[in-house]
């Protein structure tokens, strides 16, 4: 019997009027959600991986006994891709053949592989490359999954250009179709059609990268769901990961790790949580969230929130150029300390929330909380404003009580259903304006933080608005 997942990060008390539903609270068991207990964009492979084009007429360089480096096919293993015979024991084969090797190269032709519900249980190992041609290399599992369709596990392996077929079964156990264990290992170009529940899982390992995959849960569903997890492997968690470029629809990103980046994602109509989720502190701090987009999340879920755009309660983090719009909820939502929050957008949100907001502040712990973060260019408005139909009522809402040291610089929260932006203050703390002078801000910054703001204030990419605000700061 599946568990049932229950946040430990939101509590349900101190959920006020303006916000209420706005955070998702979708803290899981990370380890049971990976393993159950245990295209969009193309490119060639890396120069350790030679041969990954036209493979239609590749033939195999290696006998079923392969040499370390070599090319494998599966079909000489014995695997059809006619979309009827099942080719499981094809794929094993070949993948054993190659770890016995010590590394290779697994090419998948194009076709329509039928693999068993338990999925290939020989991994990608330390060294090997499963390589198809993109969309048209499938692989298709038959029955409801009792295990992950594909492993990788080990260092320096990859899985790219092929496409997997989930059937939006879902399992009684919360199985991935790929799930990854390891270092230096890479997930690029696939197409995760179909998930029932998790796409790509990440458990530890370091410097790693998931990207330009398109992942699709075609099924609505508010209990909790992943186009992408990373999450802790017992006590460890990843480390320099990178979850890049990629398109997810129907389900978010959920994040656990540290010294990470997540980048160039595009998230549209999830229904749980949020479209991007990061982990407390203990699980989660020292990311770069940036140009990321979560639009048109859907639902009141099973934690009984709003699906919102962005969730993010990891602490001493980047959140920059992101973009939330058309969200049932919230717009951006901090929950983590010194944070440096700058030129995102956050537009036509609270759909069905009421009172929601473009940006929140939260509170949830004297461990848990947005203390300390700097807000610097951002805009929230609603698009519709001053037509009845608008429906983001605050630019900027914070959690009364326990906030301290938030400080807000040229930022844009009019344009909102009540307008100016509403400030609501902390105990102790006076209202903050959008335009309080850097000179008064100054004081409110600690050291740490204006060398941050500092070395920012040279990214290339930056907007102009946010440049000129941070340049301030310096004189």
């Amino acid at each position: 019997m599946a568990a049932k997942f229950v946040s430990c990060y939101m509590g349900r008390a101190h959920r006020l009027s303006f916000f209420a539903g706005c955070a998702a609270g979708v803290l899981v068991a990370l380890q049971t959600l990976a393993l159950g207990a245990g295209s969009a964009a193309t490119e060639s492979l890396t120069g350790n991986n030679p041969g990954a084009n036209n493979l239609a007429t590749a033939a195999s360089t290696a006998s079923p006994a392969p040499e370390k480096g070599d090319q494998v096919n599966v079909k000489t293993y014995g695997a059809v891709g006619d979309g009827v015979t099942n080719d499981t024991a094809a794929f094993n084969a070949a993948l054993d053949s190659l770890a016995d090797a010590g590394g290779g190269v697994c090419l998948v032709p194009r076709g329509t592989y039928i693999i068993s519900a338990s999925g290939i249980t020989s991994h990608v190992k330390s060294g090997v490359h499963l390589v198809g041609e993109g969309h048209t290399s499938i692989l298709k599992i038959a029955a409801m999954p009792t295990g992950p369709l594909l492993w990788g596990d080990g260092n320096g392996w990859s899985i790219e250009k092929v496409a997997l077929d989930m059937g939006d079964y879902i399992p009684p156990a919360h199985r991935p179709a790929i799930a990854c264990r390891g270092d230096n290992w890479r997930v690029a170009n696939c197409s995760v059609l179909r998930i029932g529940i998790i796409g790509i899982s990440a458990s530890g390992g370091n410097n790693w990268t998931i990207e330009k995959n398109y992942i699709s849960k075609t099924v609505p569903a508010q209990t909790l769901n992943a186009s992408i997890l990373a999450t802790k492997l017992g006590e460890t968690r990843s480390t320099n990961g990178r979850v890049i470029d990629n398109v997810c629809v129907g389900s978010g990103i959920m994040f656990w790790g540290f010294d990470s980046t997540i980048a160039r994602n595009r998230v549209t109509g999830s229904g749980f949580g949020s479209g991007i989720f990061t982990g407390i502190p203990m699980n989660a701090h020292t990311l770069q969230i940036r140009d990321n987009t979560c639009s048109g999340g859907r639902g009141f879920d099973e934690n009984r929130t709003w699906v919102s755009g962005f969730e993010l309660w990891s602490s001493d983090s980047i959140i920059e150029g992101n973009v939330a719009y058309d969200n049932d909820g919230g717009g951006i939502i901090i929950g983590g300390k010194n944070c440096v929050v700058i030129a995102n957008h956050s537009y036509d949100n609270g759909v069905h929330m009421p009172k929601g907001a473009g940006f929140v502040a939260r509170y949830k712990s004297e461990d848990v909380n947005a203390s300390g973060s700097v807000f610097i260019g951002n805009r929230a408005h609603d698009s519709r404003n001053p037509n009845e139909s608008a429906t983001q009522t605050y630019g900027y809402a914070e959690q009364p009580g326990r906030l301290h040291d938030l400080v807000h610089i040229g930022n844009d929260y009019n344009g909102n259903r009540i307008r100016p932006a509403e400030y609501h203050s902390t105990a102790g703390q006076p209202n903050v304006s959008a335009d309080e002078g850097s000179h008064v801000i100054q004081t409110r910054l600690s050291p740490d933080m204006k060398n941050r703001l500092k070395a920012l204030a040279h990214d290339a990419e930056l907007p102009d608005t946010a440049r000129r605000a941070l340049n301030d700061l310096g004189r």
